[in-house]
């Protein structure tokens, strides 16, 4: 790599920075974003250690946001840290990966990399960065495994410890560093130990943490019920989403129209070549795109339900990238391939990545022009319009949670598990009607002698209309306009009857 492509490599980087940073700018952080934010803000490490099962999310990112919410950052601070980290992989994907300028141009474009992991910041924005960073580090492991094999095995430890979905992918990576250097070379070293015992101590580790989470969290226990209907669901709603929207806006609905249904069927095949040209050139790295991207379709399939935000969905397409970054490497040496030549395989991959681009187009103009969460415009007009010692009850505690996060210094109560919110212990809650909602915010209201009452409806239940059914209980006096996001609008409403 020369000095001048090098270069060139910084301006193309720091133009990528530059647009999602505007994104980044126009975006409203929504419930996810903001229950990280307010677990690593209200608890103790300890505490978010004992709170991580609830969650179903290991501790990896929760420990780089604990500091800057401790440190009083505003929640903007998570989300640079989420663009930092797609800035950063773009740099070493440009510079470093051997794949030709038109792939490199068409994973940038993608709509995992122009929109949704630069500009949600969750867990899945560091994924990028630390997966090309063990992708960079695979083959020099190799051939300095003294000076490499540990920092590798780091970059392991951090990636199986932000997401469940990557555990499979890491153990994989774990069991070839066993066999590259215990088996094969023979190589015992104390660097080798140290590495392997950081592999393993963090793979166990995320299974302490999560022991439990199916009987903590309703929402991702696990069920075998209708096994077929719920695959055939997950593998199609994974690529339809892959080249659509994962929410219909209420603005401009994205319906699954022929053409979107034709993309699709065209990204599961382009999918499966590219899977077939692994199988046929590196029996190793098809092996562990097979079996990563597998066991995340199982979780996709058995717990989360087919809940597939296209955050989600590059997690498999970063193995992808990542199994290809190795190939191309071995194969700039060997000079052989099977099925395509090198340069139609980029381009194969080039047009798969290209696909996703319009979805991610779409999302970001949205972000743009509307509300992706209508929570702070909601929580500026309660913190002007309700009186300090007012108590404000969801009647969904979870989507709210921007608001909460916005207004810290308003009481939120949680009817139903009889407990004042800071952030979402998630239970088994079903939606109530408006009169059994009633019942609820009545009887606490009262025993807990509550002098100012209001009542915060989400539009995941379709905006209740409280006014309509018990006038002489409920004034509407804010409807907030509509969101982008399931659940982001909001009414509130003043309960009247608190004597």
């Amino acid at each position: 790599m020369t000095k001048k492509n090098i270069l060139i490599n910084i301006f193309w980087t720091f133009l990528y920075a530059m647009l999602t940073l505007f994104f980044v700018l126009h975006h409203e952080t929504w419930a996810d974003e903001a229950q990280v934010w307010l677990i690593v803000k209200n608890l103790s490490v300890f505490g978010v250690f004992k709170h991580l099962v609830n969650e179903g999310h290991p501790c990896f990112f929760y420990l780089l946001v604990y500091p800057l919410a401790k440190l009083n950052f505003s929640i903007f601070s998570m989300q640079i840290l989420c663009w930092l980290s797609c800035v950063t992989s773009v740099f070493l994907l440009l510079n470093y990966s051997p794949f030709n300028k038109f792939l490199k141009i068409a994973i940038v474009l993608s709509s995992g990399f122009f929109y949704f992991l630069p500009v949600i910041a969750r867990s899945y924005s560091i994924l990028p960065l630390l997966i090309f960073a063990a992708a960079i580090l695979y083959k020099k492991v190799k051939d300095n495994p003294k000076l490499y094999s540990i920092p590798y095995a780091l970059i392991l430890a951090f990636i199986a410890n932000t997401h469940v979905i990557m555990f499979v992918f890491v153990f994989i990576l774990g069991c070839y560093f066993v066999y590259d250097n215990f088996i094969k070379e023979k190589n015992i070293s104390t660097q080798n130990i140290t590495s392997i015992s950081i592999i393993a101590v963090s793979l166990l580790a995320v299974v302490i943490q999560l022991l439990g989470t199916f009987s903590s969290n309703a929402a991702i226990s696990f069920s075998m019920d209708n096994i077929f209907v719920e695959t055939f669901k997950t593998i199609s709603i994974f690529f339809l989403n892959s080249v659509g929207l994962v929410y219909k806006s209420v603005y401009n609905p994205i319906q699954f129209t022929p053409v979107a249904i034709v993309g699709a069927v065209l990204m599961f095949c382009l999918f499966c070549l590219c899977l077939i040209q692994l199988a046929m050139n590196n029996k190793r790295m098809f092996l562990l795109a097979f079996c990563s991207i597998g066991f995340q379709f199982f979780i996709y399939i058995f717990s989360y339900k087919a809940m597939l935000y296209q955050t989600r969905i590059f997690g498999a397409y970063l193995i992808l990238i990542f199994c290809f970054w190795l190939v191309c490497m071995e194969n700039e040496i060997q000079q052989k391939f099977k099925i395509f030549s090198k340069k139609a395989l980029n381009a194969v991959l080039g047009i798969f990545f290209v696909m996703t681009l319009i979805c991610g187009i779409h999302a970001a103009l949205l972000d743009i022009f509307y509300n992706y969460s209508s929570a702070g415009e909601t929580a500026e007009f309660l913190r002007n319009n309700t009186e300090p010692d007012a108590v404000i009850i969801p009647n969904f505690i979870a989507f709210p949670l921007a608001i909460y996060e916005k207004l810290p210094e308003r009481r939120y109560y949680d009817t139903s598990n009889d407990r004042f919110l800071t952030y979402v212990i998630w239970k088994d809650r079903g939606y109530y009607s408006d009169k059994e909602f009633d019942f609820f915010v009545e009887k606490n209201a009262k025993e807990k002698n509550f002098k100012h009452v209001y009542i915060i409806a989400s539009s995941l239940l379709h905006l209740s209309h409280f006014e309509k059914v018990m006038p002489d209980k409920y004034e509407l006096i804010y409807t907030s306009p509509p969101a982008i996001a399931t659940g982001e609008a909001f009414r509130v409403y003043k309960y009247k009857n608190t004597n």
